[in-house]
């Protein structure tokens, strides 16, 4: 069956000489894999170029209902991205974040919401010329995501000298013992969150981190999303992230 599908790459992988697969958000269906080229001729080159990770793009699917891995036709970008390839900084963290979802929606449905919310999050990371909202970019879109995937932290009740435990995603006092200490952001931490989650990317360019506060940062929200999406949290360009950011 042949369907006009719109989606974000998530990435790709070796699957032959002749063949990778390619893992692609879609607008219409949620998650799917696409068996897609891999030689060198010139059109398979043109393909691989329109497959990145974080490109948009427009094409014709085969989809076989009793198949995991479709077929792509007529592969056509919906949006060409001025920046995001050729500036390291946002490359690392289109890198970073692409393997991010890639972990978070391993078995996505359709949600046009979502799916929105990404394709309008990467439009804002190319656009962007302010270099600390660029580089605060990942912690914005990971707190922001939060909401997206319903476990935003409640921080309604904080009071100077609570915890937060990422389990139940609520403030508590320390004698209040809901999850172990190793699942819980201590005082003086946490008296910095209601500031945290107030980032945007209207206001992210005003908030300015050394590169071991982001790293901390990124550290903690990672380990938040694992505890409530398993595998979600470790992440291979996390590393190449935190080198770039210094």
């Amino acid at each position: 069956m042949k369907e006009n599908i719109t989606g974000i790459v998530l990435g790709t992988i070796k699957h032959s000489d002749k063949h990778n697969v390619t893992s692609i958000y879609t607008r219409e269906r949620g998650r799917m894999a696409f068996l897609t080229p891999a030689g060198a001729s010139r059109s398979s080159r043109q393909t691989i170029a329109r497959l990145q990770p974080m490109s948009i793009i427009e094409a014709q699917a085969n989809i076989s209902p009793t198949r995991d891995i479709h077929n792509l036709t007529s592969i056509v970008p919906k949006s060409i991205w001025r920046t995001i390839y050729y500036d390291p900084l946002k490359s690392t963290v289109a890198l970073f974040i692409s393997e991010f979802l890639s972990r978070l929606l391993r078995e996505a449905p359709a949600e046009a919401r979502l799916w929105d919310f990404i394709f309008k999050s990467i439009r804002v990371l190319d656009a962007t010329e302010n270099r600390t909202a660029a580089a605060n970019f990942h912690i914005t879109f990971l707190i922001s995501m939060s909401y997206m995937m319903g476990i935003q932290p409640d921080l309604s009740d904080y009071r100077e000298g609570m915890e937060f435990d990422m389990k139940s995603g609520i403030m508590v006092y320390p004698f209040n013992i809901i999850s172990p200490n190793s699942l819980r952001i201590d005082s003086q931490r946490a008296r910095f969150l209601p500031m945290l989650t107030r980032i945007n990317y209207a206001n992210a360019r005003h908030f300015h981190f050394s590169g071991k506060e982001r790293s901390e940062i990124i550290d903690g929200i990672l380990k938040y999303y694992g505890l409530h999406f398993p595998g979600s949290d470790n992440l291979k360009s996390l590393d190449i992230l935190k080198e770039i950011f210094k």
